[in-house]
């Protein structure tokens, strides 16, 4: 009898740099598949057998995730049971699907992953970036959880923490400002405006400042038909505005014949369908779409007339079908001098008798507390006493307030005093969490002068949606409303002709019913007639702090619909497995389906800083390691065993037991049969072995993954009796 020793680590393979020894585990040195060659050949005897004697190996804790592997990330108000059967209308923000790659992963490279894919998921501005995915080790070493830590950006006034882009100098020049409607409109790209730096004056008292300013022609006769044009209506596109205490500050008395300023969620044409040509070979209005909200299809943009005379199906047309003002000219909130008087619009829904339309719809705004009615300011008394608009954001709850020419804030619009729905701007959703300066100046040679804009993005970290013309492709940006507002689509998709590009930089996942899902939430509805709104008040989760009043939840396995503990809505809740959350295993919460805030607090999983800024999810045990059944097999000799799960005969010898005497899963492991199983070699005659090439499987018969170091085998041959 005889005792065979190998080992996937074998000294004439090392390399040696530096006096140090160094390998390269691969081909015959693979833990899990390697070969050992004999200098002096093994004589086998006549009917021979073979037994495990012994396995030593060094198991790693690896995390197998699937291609169906799905959780969604929630931040904004939390569902209570005193909310009504359908608490979905509570809440002004939505779910955001999180997909991992799927793959085999050790737990530095899951928690690397996790932290990759939160970070990276589209995301409110005031959070986006900001996840950390921490393990957590015993003493010894032996992971026992992971913490997912959230950091706020907290407030966005001048500081460490926000910053006025406007100070900066090369920010938001000529470039930095773009039209949505350039390509439909027959617009060349910044040709109608031009922006430039003025330094501030410190002796003097003058911040910095940015002008802007309308370059060319106008159409129209009245100052409103210049504004509806749109020639001059543009949108920057870097910097979104800071919802912790942001401040939007533009001097208008310079553009005194007629103006918009606003904000407004991103905004940009792309390409859908460049089969669509005119005779000389110009592109068709209908080939062109445009992020305009409650598009029915996908496809569609603006309500342009298509050949057959029939308009676009939206919700959101640019004519208004109830008070037919032109509507094209979008901003989420906004102010304007039409050339008479000062409006204020904002955007909302109206179901008035059942139209279900998405609209522009006018504010009745408040004049240093005293409601204006019909009577509101008129062009000229507004230059008589004011020359700025501020928007001022505090936390979902956006005021507006017109200021004199010392910057005082003398002209209370929108007062905070008021949360009657048809007399204050709705709260912010998360379609229009990421909102940017938009601008429109009615006459040439006028101007618009920026003073202040808060933002926590001084270098574009944060992707505003772009469109390369010359390769007809669009972006989306880092926003929840571009991310699901468009189809994806790679140039000749399906075939066909058409060679247009709609992506995303990370390739996140994206349902498209969702925007308009919360654009039409009851919190979104205001009746133009005065029925809705007049008798109804906004609720507003504002600040707490320095840091917006949200809380953060993840929804981590299958719930039941209409819980208090389900946050899907509309696509994103099914029950089919596919598009279900079911990664609370390996995130360490076996037992949840979701984890939130309030919850964690309570019950100890949830940690958070004295500011509210930070918080931190801690889990229950580490993630769900795999662990499957593996086998010795010697793939080079005689050995006739039978694989039921192959039905075929196999060459394994051996069964590893899933755990060591003491217990233990994973780390270098120690295996010894207490009892041996010799399989015959059906040798007549005596052989000779020059090698032996051993493997550890999967019950395929599929060399494991997770198995690392040096792996040695000990077998047992002898003479069967």
């Amino acid at each position: 009898m005889s005792l065979i020793v190998t080992s996937s680590s074998q000294d004439k393979y090392g390399r040696f740099q530096g006096g140090n020894p160094t390998r390269t585990i691969a081909g015959i040195e693979a833990p899990s598949q390697y070969q050992n060659h004999f200098t002096s050949p093994i004589k086998i005897p006549v009917n021979a057998e073979i037994s495990v004697e012994s396995v030593k190996i060094k198991r790693d804790q690896v995390i197998d995730i699937e291609s169906n592997c799905l959780l969604y990330k929630y931040f904004g108000h939390l569902q209570t049971g005193t909310e009504g059967v359908d608490f979905a209308e509570e809440r002004l923000e939505m779910p955001i699907p999180v997909r991992p790659s799927p793959g085999v992963y050790s737990t530095d490279e899951w928690y690397q992953e996790l932290q990759r894919i939160l970070s990276e998921a589209y995301a409110n501005p005031e959070i986006f970036g900001k996840v950390e995915v921490i393990g957590q080790a015993s003493a010894s070493g032996v992971p026992i959880g992971l913490d997912i830590v959230t950091t706020q950006r907290g407030t966005s006034a001048s500081g460490t923490a926000g910053k006025n882009i406007v100070g900066e100098s090369g920010a938001m020049l000529s470039s930095y400002w773009q039209s949505p409607v350039n390509l439909s409109r027959g617009y060349v790209p910044t040709t109608d405006w031009t922006s430039t730096h003025v330094n501030a004056s410190p002796g003097a008292g003058t911040p910095a400042k940015k002008i802007f300013t309308k370059t060319g022609a106008n159409v129209g006769t009245t100052v409103l038909e210049k504004l509806d044009e749109m020639s001059c209506s543009v949108q920057g596109h870097g910097h979104p505005l800071g919802l912790a205490s942001g401040i939007f500050t533009t001097r208008v008395k310079t553009a005194g014949t007629g103006w918009r300023v606003g904000l407004a969620r991103p905004q940009m044409e792309y390409y859908r369908d460049t089969t669509r040509t005119n005779q000389d070979g110009s592109f068709k209005k209908t080939a062109f779409g445009n992020l305009l909200p409650g598009t029915r299809y996908p496809d569609a943009g603006m309500d342009e007339r298509l050949e057959s005379g029939l308009p676009f199906s939206s919700r959101y047309r640019t004519v208004n079908p109830f008070n037919g003002r032109l509507q094209s000219d979008f901003y989420d909130f906004m102010v304007e001098d039409n050339g008479t008087d000062i409006r204020v619009y904002q955007f909302s829904y109206d179901n008035t008798n059942g139209a279900n339309m998405l609209v522009m719809s006018e504010v009745k705004y408040y004049y240093t507390g005293a409601p204006l009615g019909a009577n509101i300011l008129t062009s000229a008394q507004f230059k008589a006493a004011y020359e700025f608009v501020q928007f001022e954001c505090i936390g979902d709850r956006l005021l507006l307030s017109f200021l004199d020419d010392k910057l005082n804030k003398t002209g209370v619009i929108t007062a905070a005093s008021s949360a009657q729905r048809d007399r204050c701007f709705l709260p912010i959703s998360e379609t229009r969490n990421a909102l940017y300066p938009r601008l429109n100046v009615a006459e040439n040679g006028e101007s618009l002068e920026i003073y202040h804009l808060s933002s926590h993005y001084t270098a574009l970290q944060y992707r505003f949606p772009t469109l390369v013309d010359g390769e007809r492709t669009f972006t989306t940006g880092d926003d929840f409303y571009s991310n699901n507002r468009v189809t994806r689509r790679q140039r000749g998709q399906d075939n066909d002709a058409n060679i247009a590009v709609i992506q995303d930089t990370k390739n996140r996942p994206y349902c498209l019913s969702q925007t308009l899902i919360c654009d039409t939430k009851q919190k979104m509805e205001v009746d133009q007639s005065g029925t809705i709104g007049a008798g109804q008040m906004s609720v507003f989760d504002g600040l707490d702090g320095a840091v917006l009043n949200k809380k953060h939840a993840y929804q981590i396995g299958h719930v039941n619909p209409n819980s208090k503990f389900d946050y899907l809505q509309g696509k994103y809740r099914t029950e089919e497995f596919s598009g279900q959350a079911k990664m609370n295993n390996v995130l360490g919460f076996p037992n949840k389906s979701l984890i939130d805030e309030t919850d964690g607090l309570a019950t100890g999983y949830v940690t958070k800083s004295a500011a509210k800024d930070i918080v931190h999810f801690l889990s229950f045990q580490p993630p769900a390691f795999r662990v499957h059944s593996c086998f010795v097999r010697i793939s080079n000799m005689p050995i006739q065993s039978y694989n039921g799960a192959k039905q075929s005969v196999s060459k394994i010898l051996y069964h590893l037991p899933r755990f060591t005497n003491d217990g233990r899963e994973f780390g270098d492991l120690f295996f010894a049969p207490g009892e041996k199983t010799y399989v015959a070699l059906h040798n007549t005659s005596p052989e000779i072995l020059n090698n032996i090439e051993v493997q550890i499987v999967d019950v395929n018969e599929r060399p494991i993954s997770d198995i690392s170091g040096n792996t040695v085998i000990v077998f047992h041959m002898r003479q069967k009796s």
